[in-house]
């Protein structure tokens, strides 16, 4: 009961903190609104997911005259991954995985220019640089804001640019999982959990499979007690649980999975691992401003590790930090607009640093439970 009302109180701190820096900025936003003149020093965002949208929406609304927001963002329609898994599986609601950015960034006249294009080359130069889109275009930028996110297969990324492509990809998981009867998901993380446990809910006549391979579901990060909960679940659905096998997957659409002690037949494999930063444009960084995965080094400002480009910053699910979510993303572009704007006006940077409550997860466990849980960070 203690630690519930200490919870709550928590809480009840974070909304008022949030409720005082949303009148403030809607009291800087109107006064911006009469005293913004537009200009031509752009801040280049690109990307336009959690983290790009509201660094470029925080940054529109409170630059200084002279400059401005140009937003690359490929997709015509912001892609909300948290329900992919689900719309792989139950049919009819597809289209409200894509949400159409128009009318863009509400902010003065000439404050934010969008663009449709994905970039194909990034060529700094002193104190400033371009960016080259795939179109052939060049853009100059003051500064450059990197939050392009990870590339992956369904159920964790669409992969496809318009909504149209996307609803079709969907529809195809949708039939191939009705066609099936012995479906394998490959990877234990939190997509493959939503899906195989979504599928066992909607077909509980056929044979779902989850390999995953280490002794714990969901990360080590998750913690023993989570994944208890998370494998009793399954166990109650009736999902076929396989932990510490990492077998050779074939390329065939139906065939045999060979493990230690058993083989497992499928007419369906779907695999829920392998998410790869999107940092191919990235070149003009050293080797130590990426880690092992290829995921982007920042320093605490969240200006990238490389120290020859101090205008040059990243957010989102393409950085190395520990909690990769909506609220992480939106908490690191706030703060990446906060330091541009102290960078313009010659003041010091201040430092991000993961909050308690951008740690709450959330996964679904089929069709009607949900397992909520809070990471501490330090």
């Amino acid at each position: 009961m203690l630690a519930q009302f200490i919870l709550v109180s928590k809480l009840i701190g974070v909304i008022l903190r949030k409720a005082l820096f949303q009148l403030r900025w809607n009291l800087h936003r109107i006064i911006h609104k009469y005293t913004y003149k537009k200009g031509d020093k752009n801040i280049v965002v690109i990307g336009a997911s959690f983290a790009g949208y509201h660094t470029a929406r925080c940054l529109a609304n409170s630059l200084p005259t002279g400059y401005r927001v140009v937003v690359i963002e490929k997709n015509p329609h912001f892609q909300l991954t948290w329900v992919l898994p689900r719309f792989s599986v139950v049919a009819g609601h597809e289209h409200k995985a894509f949400i159409p950015y128009s009318p863009y960034i509400k902010a003065p006249d000439g404050a934010c220019v969008w663009i449709h294009d994905s970039v194909a080359a990034i060529e700094p130069q002193e104190g400033a640089g371009r960016v080259q889109l795939l179109s052939g275009e060049w853009i100059d930028y003051e500064y450059l804001v990197i939050a392009t996110g990870c590339t992956a297969e369904l159920p964790s990324r669409v992969n496809w640019n318009s909504k149209e492509e996307g609803m079709i990809a969907l529809q195809g998981q949708q039939s191939r999982f009705e066609c099936a009867n012995d479906i394998v998901v490959i990877g234990g993380g939190a997509a493959g959990v939503e899906l195989a446990t979504d599928l066992k809910s909607y077909y509980p006549d056929k044979n779902v499979t989850l390999i995953h391979s280490h002794s714990m579901l969901l990360g080590n990060g998750f913690g023993a007690k989570i994944h208890d909960v998370v494998q009793k679940e399954m166990q109650r659905l009736g999902v076929d649980l396989v932990l510490g096998e990492r077998p050779a997957i074939p390329d065939e659409l139906t065939g045999d999975l060979v493990l230690k002690d058993r083989t497992i037949h499928y007419d369906c494999l779907v695999k829920c691992i392998g998410q790869k930063p999107n940092t191919d444009f990235c070149r003009f960084l050293d080797s130590s401003s990426f880690t092992s995965s290829g995921h982007l080094r920042v320093q605490e400002t969240l200006q990238v590790h490389d120290e020859r480009h101090r205008n040059v910053y990243a957010a989102g699910d393409v950085i190395n930090e520990s909690i990769k979510n909506g609220r992480s993303a939106i908490e690191q572009g706030q703060a990446v607009a906060e330091n541009i704007l102290r960078s313009i006006q010659g003041r010091s940077l201040i430092q991000y640093r993961q909050q308690w409550w951008e740690g709450l997860t959330k996964v679904t466990l089929g069709l009607v439970s949900i397992l909520m849980r809070m990471k501490v960070v330090y």
